[in-house]
């Protein structure tokens, strides 16, 4: 009952003069039209504060609106051989020049590769149908990449310097790193995709491999069996160290004693470059032979290939202990060259068919 009600109703019991029946009546009356008013004006203002509360977002949707989305989406900064770069969250266009081993493995997408007629994983990266470098020259081509509108570049350290590495920045944020250990690579490349438990479960996979190539190894040649892993040319000759390849360290060979011998006049720790004359000292049980390198171009390759040939005619390449035991097996320098899980699942391959004579 409002202030305007309120004397109408006290006019109309007062009625002086009035029949007393008929005021009673007309108070009744009153009465019941000011119920019907105040109830209306109620559900005026019950559907006005209705609409109110309907047009006025609640503190939690308001929220929900200004806050970030669910999940890191903030940009993640990441350490990579050039420093370190803040990338975004969850990239959807990915450029890559000589990671794309990491890549693979972990099932992610590229817009754009380094890929050419022989390298390792062509067959592969054909597959996803993307725009790639067809060339086996190792320097990223700015303008192809570029027209991929990448919005992240993963690049290989050593394919570009540090204005390269300014260049491809203004492209989009870029991230490089080593081949050498790929472990470490392939953890950072996953926090910045958003695939780290991807990551950790490729390097468990390569782990379990290891071991298991390593159990059979030692089960069918015995622990004390020895390696060593060359490069012959025509020329001079190439000998590996443990520090460059797996072969000598992770599936049960030793590395043969010629190698600790050459270590010791070495200057790197990659290897050393020997005379032809050299060869007789290698007494290792099993020898790994590679001739070329991991991105000649076919014709490049063959050639390479080709010239093994003449090497093995030599007597000094005959003189070899693995030879007179027919245990020198040739190897693909695409996959034995190269880093990343693919290329030592294939490696282990090579190596576990030739000791065993099993895949």
């Amino acid at each position: 009952m409002n202030e305007v009600q309120r004397p109408q109703i006290a006019a109309a019991v007062a009625g002086k003069g009035r029949n007393p029946r008929k005021a009673w009546t007309l108070l009744l009356v009153m009465m019941l039209i000011a119920a019907f008013v105040s109830a209306c004006g109620h559900k005026a203002a019950s559907e006005e504060t209705t609409a109110a509360a309907e047009a006025t977002p609640t503190v939690q949707q308001a929220a929900a609106e200004t806050s970030p989305p669910k999940g890191n989406e903030q940009p993640i900064k990441i350490k990579h051989g050039f420093g370190e770069t803040e990338v975004p969250a969850h990239p959807k266009r990915v450029a890559v020049f000589g990671l794309e081993d990491l890549m693979l493995s972990l099932e992610a997408p590229m817009v754009y590769a380094y890929d050419f007629k022989g390298y390792y994983l062509d067959d592969q990266i054909r597959k996803l149908n993307i725009p790639v470098s067809e060339s086996a020259e190792f320097s990223p081509n700015l303008e192809a990449i570029l027209s991929t509108s990448p919005d992240l570049i993963i690049v290989q350290q050593y394919s570009i310097d540090q204005k390269g590495y300014e260049e491809l920045s203004k492209i989009a944020p870029t991230i490089a790193f080593a081949p050498g250990d790929w472990k470490s690579s392939i953890v950072e490349i996953g926090k910045a995709l958003g695939l780290e438990s991807k990551a950790q479960a490729v390097i468990q996979s390569n782990e379990d491999m290891l071991k298991q190539a390593q159990d059979t190894i030692i089960q069918a040649v015995g622990p004390e069996a020895t390696v060593a892993f060359i490069r012959p040319s025509d020329k001079d000759l190439q000998l590996f160290f443990p520090s460059f390849n797996l072969v000598y360290t992770k599936l049960g060979l030793k590395p043969d004693a010629s190698v600790a011998k050459f270590q010791q006049k070495a200057e790197d720790d990659w290897g050393i470059n020997l005379s032809l004359e050299d060869l007789p000292s290698i007494t290792a049980d099993y020898v790994f032979a590679i001739y070329g390198g991991s991105i000649e171009t076919e014709e490049e390759f063959q050639k390479s290939t080709q010239a093994s040939t003449q090497i093995e005619k030599l007597q000094l390449w005959q003189s070899i202990p693995a030879v007179k035991n027919n245990q020198v097996f040739k190897v693909s320098p695409r996959h034995w060259m190269s880093s990343g899980p693919i290329a030592e699942s294939r490696e282990v391959d090579d190596v576990v068919q030739a000791v065993t004579g099993k895949h």
